[in-house]
């Protein structure tokens, strides 16, 4: 059976366990905190982060190569497009929603809530910073290509709506909410995806929020 290691709150386990119930795989968590991590995950995690995968003797660290590995073992139904142009744009947004994106959502959770767990404050010069200079370009952008659409690849939920949702609720688990007024687009897009069953649920098991 397959296990997730790390804590269901990170975004990026939740990547992965989003797309695991999106197929309809059977899987365990095993509920690790990276701060800092035990000795054992280092085995099969050699930065240290989460999540890392084991299924049977394999063990895969990271996000993306855990939901690649997850599509190539069980196909159906797809997460990733098929069509090559689609199947390309879909590994950018997942990276840009990996790497950019936290720095205006995720960077909110970690400077508000995660600090508290390595004994440290809030440090508020650094979320006002991050609200008044360092979300708008990045908002700007993700406004311009979510558009009117639903899905931002085709007609079907994907891999680059996952990681990009996975985000959004992250900087919800730190009080703040999604930018309605600045950019309704971002607004609408995330709050279809978050009340999808397969994140509904993983919401409601977190202590930050409950949805209907």
């Amino acid at each position: 059976m397959i296990t997730i290691h790390g804590s269901p709150v990170s975004p990026f386990v939740r990547k992965t366990l989003v797309c695991l119930i999106e197929k309809g795989i059977e899987h365990e968590v095993n509920a690790i905190s990276p701060f800092p991590p035990p000795e054992s995950h280092l085995k099969i995690s050699p930065l240290g982060k989460i999540p890392a995968m084991t299924d049977g003797d394999l063990a895969i660290p990271d996000s993306s190569a855990i939901c690649g590995y997850i599509e190539k073992k069980h196909p159906e139904p797809p997460i990733y497009p098929v069509e090559p142009g689609d199947y390309g744009r879909a590994l950018w947004y997942e990276d840009w929603a990996d790497n950019e994106l936290p720095k205006a959502t995720a960077a909110l959770f970690f400077n508000r809530v995660a600090v508290r767990m390595m004994k440290r404050e809030p440090d508020e010069e650094v979320i006002k910073k991050i609200i008044s200079d360092i979300q708008p370009p990045i908002f700007d952008y993700l406004e311009k290509e979510i558009g009117d659409k639903t899905y931002l690849l085709g007609d079907s939920f994907s891999i680059a709506d996952i990681a990009i949702t996975c985000q959004f609720i992250q900087m919800m688990y730190s009080g703040e909410a999604l930018p309605e007024a600045s950019h309704p687009n971002i607004t609408r897009y995330v709050t279809h995806h978050m009340h999808r069953d397969s994140f509904k649920g993983l919401i409601n098991n977190d202590p930050f929020m409950d949805l209907d």
